[in-house]
């Protein structure tokens, strides 16, 4: 008999004046990602492992203005040019061991991300999925008292990926 906790997903959305390609691009290419994957300007974003395809792991680090790093390790699931992409995100350290969140110790210790990418008149339609993957109740809970902050998180980092396309 299974317990497992349920929990919506929180879903961002984003368009952008830019072909599906570039896009998915920004997405798949450390050397965009560097340049957007962060939560706000003065954020700086470094990779030390960069193997971006099914199966593939990259882990990197942000560091903020005031010198706190934060690491993080991707492992990714799915890559469908330039359709879609899935990978699971957990914080980690530099060596890539996995760890809770210093911030939050409750926090949903696997992320699933989704990302949907549609093409319309020039434009892409982005839809970013992101899940607890078989959370604890209490994972669960923090994951949906925070649901209002999710924009400031990924949404940030969206919105870092509009300024980045706009550049290009």
């Amino acid at each position: 008999m299974s317990n497992e906790v349920k929990v919506q997903p929180s879903i961002l959305t984003r368009e952008y004046d830019a072909p599906r390609q570039l896009v998915f691009d920004a997405w798949t290419q450390v050397e965009h990602l560097k340049n957007w994957q962060k939560p706000q300007q003065g954020f700086t974003c470094e990779y030390v492992v960069d193997d971006i395809r099914p199966g593939g792991s990259t882990l990197h680090k942000m560091t903020a203005p005031n010198g706190f790093e934060m690491w993080l390790l991707t492992k990714f699931e799915e890559i469908n040019p330039p359709e879609s992409i899935v990978f699971r995100q957990y914080m980690s350290n530099e060596a890539g061991e996995i760890l809770p969140n210093p911030q939050m110790p409750n926090w949903p210790k696997e992320m699933r991300a989704t990302i949907k990418l549609e093409e319309a008149n020039g434009k892409t339609q982005l839809q970013f999925i992101w899940e607890p993957v078989e959370p604890t109740q209490e994972e669960a809970d923090v994951f949906d008292a925070s649901r209002a902050d999710h924009g400031k998180g990924w949404g940030a980092g969206l919105d870092q990926l509009t300024n980045y396309l706009g550049s290009l």
